[in-house]
């Protein structure tokens, strides 16, 4: 006990470490929101080539590698800018231009690097002085960038929260990917530590073994979700997952070998496609495990199936574009700074759709989320081109009135940005109501099932046709898995007319004390979600059928108070928002129609009294004359 006690308290301690460390990378970018960090202009691959002169500054006139006469192909001397010396200058420039994996970068403040260029393109080696310059983000780069941290720091923040109240090696394997692939970006925490060359190795070290750790820890994740349990044919790549985690840190700390004079541009790019296939493997496993997992448990796989399927490859095609030369190499350009923040807000879904599937045992259709995120992808276009052109019409009137109406740069980002937001959020609630009920055929059907049932139920018989039709409506309209109905009698709740997907001898009335979270929807006056695994009764059906909302249905009269208790789809999904509605709608018709047939029976019954004493009346003049 002492001991189980001890490796939590280490576990926890351990798993705050790295959360401060992952967040300590991240959260410095903010930065650059509100004050530019500056920039040589080189945009430099592994091998010490030079793919762009311009990148980040808008153009070359404002470059100080373009203004040095740098062009695109020429090649660093890195035998003669290798680190010689932890406090040596070539180290420190070496580290201002190829430390963090390459790509372009940026420095501190009036930093001046000495760049040494081998003879080619007609030139002879030159010895360049540059000093850096501020290159300030444009408004949508600042506006993404934001974005980025604030998912890369949700993203971690899930991760932990997942690690801390489900600890296991499933939860550990998805929080050591989110520590490193998290969207946040860490320009500004390599600037900083250029001042301090051994922080700057020691942070690729780290940044090394967190890479290879998440790629180890995605596969984890990959083979256990959703119940901590690696099938037998997985057992094997499962024991090698800490080889492969050492050997893909080893590959991603001998790309900084280039630091000490190697280049290493193609072990660079093989690197990082020889990553590709661990995607693409993470990805597969899911999809196989997928076909061999129960329903409900199969709707939360498509979950974390759809989460990877769009992360990953836009995470993948952001690391190639800033840290190799592939792009250049294809195309002769680099995609620009909005592009690749954009990838990284993508790869960002992966928190939500993975975080929703591990803690949720049952989950609505996961084309509810991809739905709504196309329409607010739509949206933000439709939003963020009006804003940028009154961002660069003001630019313009701006400098026709000589600054006069010169904003700061925090403006934007934390003044229009929020409201920006705040009228995505509510465009994107009424958007996403219209989207649905226009596109989503399915809910139609089930819309027009029920209200006709809806006329058809007001006008019912009987108690038992109003119980069939609260049973099989929902189950053919929704595609229910099954349904129940406890109606009051006598005080108690009682299964009445069809039950489907129950056990015969199963449930037959609802306890106040073992019922309570059911019964409680009465009390609400709405339905009630029943999570997965909370309601605890002999006799309900199996968990694949298990009910998981309680319908309440309200009537004025003795026997019209009734519970329906609807199971999952027959997919395993969980019942949505919007058919929540439907069914409240549907409960409230099946309550007239309880008291519709109550109301009858009444009014049968004293047309039958009324005929009796009429007949009493007759047959005895005198006694009801007296009377």
């Amino acid at each position: 006990m002492h001991r189980a006690r001890l490796q939590r308290f280490f576990g926890r301690a351990l798993l705050i470490i790295i959360t401060i460390w992952g967040l300590g990378i991240i959260l410095p970018d903010l930065y650059r929101v509100v004050a530019p960090l500056h920039s040589l202009g080189t945009t430099i691959d592994n091998s010490g080539r030079v793919v762009d002169v311009v990148t980040p500054f808008q153009s070359a006139a404002l470059s100080p590698a373009a203004q040095a006469g740098i062009r695109p192909g020429d090649r660093l001397d890195l035998t003669q800018m290798r680190c010689k010396g932890l406090q040596s200058p070539s180290c420190a420039s070496i580290i201002a231009v190829l430390g963090g994996f390459g790509g372009f970068g940026y420095v501190r403040a009036d930093d001046k690097v000495t760049l040494i260029l081998r003879p080619g393109q007609g030139l002879p080696a030159r010895t360049l002085h540059l000093i850096a310059r501020p290159a300030p983000l444009a408004f949508l780069s600042r506006i993404a960038l934001v974005a980025d941290t604030i998912v890369g720091v949700g993203f971690i923040l899930i991760a932990f929260y997942l690690a801390w109240t489900r600890p296991s090696r499933m939860t550990w394997g998805f929080f050591l990917y989110a520590i490193w692939f998290n969207g946040g970006q860490n320009y500004a925490i390599f600037a900083v530590l250029q001042a301090l060359p051994f922080g700057n190795l020691a942070e690729i070290l780290l940044e090394s073994l967190a890479q290879g750790a998440a790629y180890a820890g995605l596969l984890a994740f990959a083979l256990r979700f959703p119940h901590e349990m690696v099938d037998p044919r997985w057992r094997r790549l499962d024991a090698g997952l800490p080889l492969l985690g050492a050997v893909v840190a080893l590959f991603a700390l001998l790309c900084s070998a280039n630091l000490f004079g190697i280049p290493t541009g193609l072990a660079s790019d093989a690197f990082f496609f020889s990553i590709i296939p661990l995607d693409a493997a993470a990805l597969l496993i899911l999809v196989l495990r997928q076909r061999e997992l129960a329903p409900q448990d199969e709707a939360r796989m498509r979950w974390a199936i759809a989460g990877c399927a769009i992360g990953l490859p836009a995470f993948l095609l952001a690391e190639i574009f800033t840290s190799t030369g592939l792009p250049y190499a294809l195309f002769g350009a680099i995609p620009s700074q909005l592009a690749v923040q954009l990838l990284y807000l993508l790869h960002g879904g992966i928190a939500y759709f993975v975080g929703t599937a591990v803690r949720r045992r049952r989950v609505v259709s996961v084309t509810i989320p991809l739905s709504r995120g196309v329409t607010l992808t739509i949206l933000a276009f439709l939003l963020g081109v009006p804003i940028l052109y009154l961002h660069d019409e003001l630019a313009t009137i701006n400098e026709h009135l000589g600054g006069e109406l010169d904003l700061p740069g925090w403006f934007w980002p934390f003044v229009v940005g929020p409201l920006a937001l705040l009228l995505l959020a509510r465009l994107h609630e009424r958007a996403v109501v219209l989207t649905e009920r226009a596109f989503n055929r399915s809910y139609h059907r089930a819309q027009h099932m029920l209200q006709h049932a809806s006329h058809t139920v007001v006008g019912a018989k009987t108690f038992t046709e109003v119980d069939r039709l609260l049973t099989e409506v929902p189950v053919a309209g929704l595609r229910l898995a099954s349904a129940a109905v406890f109606r009051s009698l006598d005080g108690t709740f009682r299964r009445v007319g069809p039950s489907i997907g129950w056990p015969e001898d199963g449930l037959t009335t609802l306890d106040e004390t073992a019922d309570a979270l059911a019964l409680r929807c009465l009390a609400e006056d709405a339905p009630l979600p029943l999570p997965r695994g909370r309601w605890h009764r002999p006799g309900l059906p199996p968990d694949d059928l298990a009910p998981c909302l309680a319908v309440p249905v309200h009537g004025g009269a003795t026997e019209s108070a009734a519970i329906i208790l609807c199971g999952p789809h027959v997919t395993g999904s969980d019942i949505s928002r919007d058919e929540r509605k439907l069914l409240k709608h549907f409960a409230k018709q099946a309550a007239l129609g309880y008291d519709h047939v109550e109301t009858e029976a009444l009014r049968r019954e004293v047309v039958t009294l009324r005929a009796a004493l009429s007949a009493f009346r007759m047959q005895n003049p005198g006694d009801a004359t007296s009377a």
